[in-house]
């Protein structure tokens, strides 16, 4: 089954019209196969890019048909044993009820159950090697520079954003400045 921009055309091969051009979402599901998604940019040919266009579609004594073709590969999906997807399960039901959130797990390629690891590392104990020694202080933190950084530092000298107090908007439109 085939869909285009999560409506459905039809059952493959098939064909449909469309009106604008731009990126399209297709979406193919078949039973057995991995449901392929992918975004697809169908650009105009050049009879269609304004003025031509008028040309085109008005002056012209025949028909322009525009068809693409996409040919989609398909791959088989690999079959989990059922005792993977039960040791799975259980493993998430412990986590779920810890309150631990987990990241989804990764395709199974050897069929055996997928290690799911917390999605938040902070809730972990720290393993013993990473503590330090007794009387040795642990290393600074250092903070990574990311864009805009150096402007933020400038207009948020403190980090935090200044607070602005807040006001009272009127029926109307009006506003009444904070009393303080």
């Amino acid at each position: 089954m085939v869909y285009v921009d999560k409506q459905p055309i039809g059952l493959t091969p098939v064909s449909t019209n469309f009106t604008y051009y731009g990126t399209r979402s297709i979406e193919i599901v078949k039973d057995g196969y991995r449901t392929e998604k992918f975004l697809r940019k169908i650009h105009p040919p050049w009879y269609e890019i304004p003025p031509l266009d008028f040309v085109s579609e008005t002056l012209l004594p025949f028909e322009t048909r525009d068809e693409r073709i996409i040919d989609v590969q398909m791959s088989i999906e690999p079959v989990v044993p059922n005792e993977a997807l039960l040791a799975s399960g259980e493993q998430l039901r412990l986590q779920a009820g810890q309150g631990i959130a987990v990241t989804p797990p990764p395709p199974a390629a050897n069929g055996l159950a997928p290690t799911l690891v917390p999605a938040n590392p902070e809730i972990l104990p720290t393993p013993p090697s990473a503590v330090p020694p007794p009387g040795v202080l642990p290393a600074p933190a250092t903070s990574r520079w990311t864009p805009g950084s150096w402007l933020q530092g400038i207009f948020f000298p403190n980090g935090e954003p200044l607070s602005v107090p807040s006001t009272q908007v009127l029926p109307g439109g009006g506003f009444r400045p904070p009393s303080e």
